[in-house]
């Protein structure tokens, strides 16, 4: 049986501010376990990398407001944790790599020093400042950047290098979760196949559990093991990587998202089938559904809470019409 690593249960996080109150997470649930990879996929807006933040504790303070949920860390509930306790777990048990290597790294100090940083703030060996150094350098080796380059600033490097930076301050302390926020979103396409390969070994090699959090279907077809679809803050679907890519029922979020790729194979030159209209307002989500006023299959009974619905063991959706047997 598998080890439960994370387990996020009926999670809701809303931003208040004097004018209005975004609903940006809606009570979503789900599991991790060691060494696997699980996939959130969806729209820019539909609540991911807020999910991310409120595991780290990062949201912003007086402003992301957890409304209610748990997020259970090896059985311990981080929303609970004082700070100081919370501080201890990130970068050494929980490490996450931002959304944008650019703005990620400290433009003033080498990428030596900042890497050294997380190693000295988790430093439970006890390591001298030489075995530091030894560790940062072996570290750097392992993401594919010479050790000689430790005293460069970050400006140095190009973008692909400077994610590889990233990542190698978020695995310096062999972190047992990984939070990946579109990771390769910055970077050219040659460069992002040379980057999610070092992530894929990386993970086999030091058993890491990993969160990608993508827009990109072919990255979670690569990477991910279990997929979770999020729609407006809602999770609509979740599975398997087989369940999502050649199961025959799915939520019309997730059929709309495979029907925006283009299929190299098609020689008919069909146009793509693009998802019409726009994510809803988060400050006013409509009643029942989510994905109602977008969705070409909508009826009356869309207007009600719609439940998860088990197409198998492992798949469930959110949609009322895949009640029915087929």
């Amino acid at each position: 049986m598998a080890e439960t690593l994370l387990e996020v249960k009926d999670l809701a996080v809303k931003y208040k501010t004097d004018l209005e109150t975004v609903f940006a997470v809606n009570g979503i649930s789900f599991s991790l376990n060691k060494g696997e990879t699980l996939g959130i996929v969806g729209e820019t807006g539909a609540g991911k990398t807020t999910t991310a933040l409120t595991i780290l504790r990062l949201l912003p303070e007086r402003v992301g407001v957890v409304g209610k949920g748990q997020v259970l860390f090896e059985g311990e509930d981080l929303l609970a944790l004082p700070e100081h306790d919370m501080m201890k777990k990130r970068g050494d048990k929980i490490s996450m790599i931002f959304q944008d290597p650019m703005t990620s790294l400290n433009p003033v100090h080498t990428i030596g020093g900042q890497i050294a940083e997380a190693l000295r703030l988790h430093n439970e060996k006890n390591r001298t400042r030489e075995q530091l150094e030894a560790r940062v350098d072996e570290v750097l080796e392992m993401v594919g950047i010479p050790p000689s380059r430790k005293g460069d600033y970050p400006h140095q490097f190009s973008g692909g290098m400077k994610q590889r930076v990233v990542i190698a301050m978020a695995l310096a302390c062999e972190p047992d979760l990984l939070i990946a926020d579109e990771p390769t979103t910055a970077l050219d396409v040659t460069i992002q196949a040379q980057v999610l390969l070092l992530m894929r070994e990386l993970r086999d090699r030091l058993q890491t559990a990993m969160i990608l959090i993508t827009h990109d279907l072919g990255v979670v077809a690569q990477m991910c093991d279990r997929v979770a679809v999020m729609y407006a803050g809602e999770l609509v679907e979740k599975g398997t990587l087989a369940d999502i890519f050649t199961g025959a029922r799915h939520h019309p979020y997730t059929q709309g998202l495979f029907g925006s790729i283009p299929k190299l194979e098609d020689e008919s030159k069909t146009l793509l089938h693009p998802i019409d209209g726009l994510m809803p307002d988060p400050t006013d989500l409509p009643e029942g559904c989510r994905f109602l006023p977008r969705c070409p299959h909508a009826c009356e009974k869309c207007k009600e809470k719609q439940e998860d619905i088990a197409l198998s063991p492992t798949h469930t959706a959110r949609c009322h019409m895949l009640e029915r047997k087929v």
